[in-house]
């Protein structure tokens, strides 16, 4: 029972700093404000987290991790392969977009050059997450639903036909959120494209005379 409440604690501890790292900023943010958040003292809170940088170090790995299941969630709960690109690609900006990635990368880029955080965030939790994107394309592959290439050069593929500049304007502050953009558009205009290139033509029921091919 211990070991439960220990790890319910700790995710308490990773919500709660994430809240007000999105508020505050992670720089304004200390470890004092947020053991005064959590209602605790600052012992308990290195009791679990050594640094505010190793705090935020699992933040990003929890908000990626359970962004990337949901994501899929929706790509695998639709009934076909185009509409379930959209639904992925509107999930993808809909997250993207919103103030915690945004706030989170920031935190990231502003660490000094020495520091292997973002190095450590890219290599251990967001290159996994498109590594699974791409285990499924190649489950896809497999069942003849998408043509056979690299499924990490289709990942990117999609990836890059998603991604336009809206991430830049987004940090830059020429937007402030999904909600400024067509983001079904964005993603509808990307899985055509996706399915041009990739599609075959056993998947060609997506729609009213939308082939895959």
């Amino acid at each position: 029972m211990a070991r439960v409440r220990t790890e319910e604690k700790r995710a308490d501890i990773v919500r709660i700093a994430s809240e007000l790292f999105n508020e505050l900023g992670y720089d304004r943010c200390s470890m004092s404000t947020i053991s005064e958040r959590l209602g605790g003292s600052k012992a308990t809170l290195y009791g679990y987290f050594d640094s505010k940088e190793e705090l935020l170090r699992a933040v990003l790995q929890c908000e990626v991790a359970s962004s990337f299941y949901r994501l899929l969630h929706e790509f695998e709960e639709a009934g076909d392969l185009r509409s379930g690109l959209i639904k992925l690609g509107t999930a993808y900006h809909n997250k993207r977009l919103s103030s915690l990635p945004a706030a989170n990368m920031r935190a990231i880029l502003n660490q000094p050059p020495c520091s292997t955080m973002g190095k450590d965030f890219y290599e251990n939790v967001i290159r996994p997450a498109f590594e699974g994107l791409a285990q499924k394309f190649e489950e896809m592959m497999d069942q003849g639903r998408l043509k056979r290439v690299d499924p990490w050069v289709a990942v990117m593929h999609w990836k890059g036909l998603n991604d336009w500049d809206l991430f830049e304007q987004r940090i830059m502050g020429a937007i402030s959120g999904p909600q400024d953009v067509d983001v079904e558009k964005v993603a509808t205009l990307a899985a055509d494209a996706f399915l041009k290139l990739y599609g075959v033509e056993e998947s060609a029921g997506a729609g009213p005379g939308k082939k895959q091919n």
